[in-house]
């Protein structure tokens, strides 16, 4: 009896140490986002929702222009990535209505496909995986400027499709939007809602 008692138990623990070395088996790096990205623009918790839990690692792939506490560069971008998603941000100023207006963002907006945003004064729409915000200021001589900023999600063509994902999106490009106003001299004297835009 002794003897086909041995068998079972052995076999048992075969299986026991199997389970074991398969629960320690090195998987996908969990993925780790800073408190703030893009040299410390955007809040990293908001960038964290949008980006794999695990996978490649995070990185901030590029990042062209530069701020400081007061002013911000023409041309500014950045682009994150982490697990095969990344997001990518811009932001640029627009100095003539003959390039684009105010009327051009609505226009745009009532596209087919396209999803209108409304922000207090202010507005933008959803193209594709791309949440476009416009707020505008004036000029040195009182004509009027748009600050244009771009937000927009890759690794997956229909992410933005998800009306929980654009809401994700549209706040992110809010805190784009804000911190760019807040240094673009000619939009500093600019009162952005603290909310984000209203979509639809």
């Amino acid at each position: 009896m002794r003897k086909r008692l041995v068998a079972p138990v052995s076999v048992g623990a075969v299986v026991l140490i199997g389970l074991g070395a398969w629960a320690l088996w090195p998987g996908e790096p969990t993925v780790t986002v800073p408190d703030r990205v893009c040299a410390d623009a955007l809040p990293g918790g908001a960038v964290r929702d949008l980006l794999p839990e695990r996978g490649e690692a995070y990185k901030e792939d590029y990042l062209w222009g530069s701020y400081s506490a007061t002013s911000v560069s023409t041309t500014w971008k950045c682009s994150l990535s982490a697990g095969g998603h990344s997001l990518h941000f811009e932001k640029f100023l627009i100095l003539s209505e003959d390039d684009y207006s105010s009327d051009d963002v609505s226009q745009d907006a009532a596209k087919p496909g396209n999803t209108p945003l409304s922000w207090g004064t202010e507005k933008g729409f959803i193209e594709g995986n791309t949440v476009s915000l416009y707020v505008g200021c004036k000029g040195s001589k009182g004509g009027p400027i748009l600050l244009e900023t771009h937000t927009s999600v890759g690794g997956d063509e229909d992410h933005l499709k998800d009306p929980a994902a654009q809401e994700e999106v549209t706040a992110l490009a809010a805190d784009l939007t804000r911190f760019m106003t807040a240094r673009v001299e000619y939009c500093t004297a600019v009162e952005l809602p603290d909310d984000a835009p209203k979509i639809g």
